[in-house]
């Protein structure tokens, strides 16, 4: 009941993060994992492959203040799991009545459950169940122990680091990667020069998909592998136009795409799963890539993960990925921040959440050649005075243009605009928030006489300019 989506997984008291538990609520097809270096992306991304194959015997060392790491569980219970538990057919020991009529009220309620020493503990469940009842006590932690299945349990992840490369490779009939990309030349030249692998699988698959993120920027008409004197295999690209070129002398993004191709299309073949068995944890893939190229790549990335079932956690510092998925109901976007002490990680629901976002990463609207904030002003004189008014209060260090920007709202115009919270709004309102998340509105008094009201108020004209 409720899949994947439903399960909400974290960690406590485990490298950055203290004794309060940070991780995921809920698990999406994608999930941005933003913050500053060495926030605690890294960790998360670590929870991921804990919470399929379980803690490690050697985290000793990784416990935040020497306590115990602990996995902490969350998921729906559905009725062949409670009716195992509570069957129909008892009706004797602590509980009044027929058990299944007593145990089917938790039927899609939660159940929470820890793992401690590589031990399943039963934690809670909603709503709770009376402790005092030693019989009842005892299901919910047999429900716990030996019931209740994970929803990760035989997933598969591939991790890519923010450290990676393919370089020339000696031959090996192992076809490993791991995630800093060694392995990937020796797998591409396999596929390509071996007769127990499908060489359409590189030559038509990896291929087009590849043109699929680069065309129009780049369009490549053939993968090809040629072994050195030193006997290694080095991948080239044939680009239209430019003919051959070793993957060596390539930039790193193209190599990073070429890893991402990979692990999607490749390593499925040679573990013999489907997408739909892996969920993939990638960082940093922004790096030494073009916008517009991150966008198609993000954008390749979703489709893939919605047609194939397969999920993906990215830890990105990217700005792209935060205005593409921002809205987007098949993504969440998680927010790890670190006080100097432990790590938090929030999932950014509310505009002014995304507007923290991108303030963390220090994110401007001028490094988008826009202005950094937008200060709305009646008319060209109010724009004047405010100028003035900046010039004296900062000693000539901030001026329009380059550190904000006025924008004429113009009298009776202000009714048609509004501040709110720009998920809130509804009807034919202009939203100044989406014009710049950094807004200042001016409004003067326009009273004809002293105690006299404002003629736009009392003409009822001044829309909801409320926000500043």
């Amino acid at each position: 009941m409720g899949g994947i989506e439903e399960l909400s997984v974290k960690i406590r008291n485990y490298k950055c993060v203290g004794q309060e538990e940070q991780g995921f609520d809920k698990i999406l097809p994608i999930n941005l994992v933003i913050g500053r270096n060495n926030s605690g992306k890294s960790t998360l991304l670590e929870l991921i492959q804990y919470a399929i194959s379980g803690l490690p015997t050697g985290l000793v060392v990784e416990r935040h203040q020497g306590k115990d790491t602990e996995l902490i569980f969350s998921h729906l219970l559905d009725t062949d799991e409670l009716q195992k538990v509570f069957p129909s057919s008892n009706s004797e020991g602590g509980i009044s009545g027929n058990h299944w009529e007593y145990g089917k009220k938790w039927v899609g309620k939660r159940l929470t459950w820890g793992i401690r020493n590589n031990q399943r503990v039963f934690m809670k469940t909603d709503p709770p169940y009376d402790i005092k009842i030693l019989s009842v006590k005892n299901k919910f932690e047999n429900l716990t122990a030996n019931v209740k299945s994970n929803p990760l349990e035989g997933k598969m992840v591939r991790r890519l680091s923010e450290a990676r490369d393919i370089v020339p490779e000696h031959d090996d009939s192992n076809l490993n990667l791991d995630q800093s990309g060694r392995g990937g030349a020796n797998i591409i030249q396999n596929y390509l020069n071996k007769v127990s692998y499908p060489t359409y699988l590189v030559k038509e698959i990896l291929l087009r998909e590849l043109n699929n993120i680069f065309v129009p920027d780049s369009t490549f008409q053939e993968i090809l592998c040629q072994q050195w004197n030193d006997n290694r295999w080095e991948i080239y690209l044939e680009e239209k136009g430019k003919g051959s070129i070793p993957l060596s002398r390539t930039g790193s993004g193209l190599k990073t795409i070429l890893l991402v191709l990979i692990i999607l299309h490749l390593i499925p073949h040679i573990e013999k799963k489907q997408l739909s068995e892996y969920i993939f944890c990638l960082e940093e893939l922004e790096n030494n890539l073009h916008p517009a190229l991150q966008r198609r790549l993000l954008i390749y990335l979703r489709d893939i993960a919605l047609k194939e079932n397969c999920t993906f956690f990215l830890a990105t510092h990217s700005n792209v990925a935060i205005d593409l998925f921002s809205h987007d109901k098949h993504a969440q976007i998680i927010h790890v921040t670190h006080d100097g002490e432990k790590a938090e990680a929030k999932a950014v629901k509310t505009y002014i959440e995304q507007k923290g976002v991108l303030d963390d990463l220090d994110i401007r609207a001028s490094d988008l050649l826009q202005s950094n904030g937008i200060v709305w002003v009646e008319g060209p004189s109010d724009r004047l005075y405010f100028n003035r008014w900046i010039e004296l209060l900062t000693d000539g260090e901030l001026r329009e243009g380059t550190h904000y920007q006025c924008v004429l709202y113009g009298g009776r115009l202000l009714a048609h605009l509004t501040a709110d919270e720009p998920r809130e709004v509804t009807g034919e309102w202009i939203e100044i928030l989406r014009v710049n998340r950094n807004a200042i509105m001016i409004i003067d008094s326009d009273k004809r006489s002293k105690g006299g009201k404002n003629i736009l108020y009392k003409n009822k004209t001044v829309g909801r300019a409320k926000g500043d």
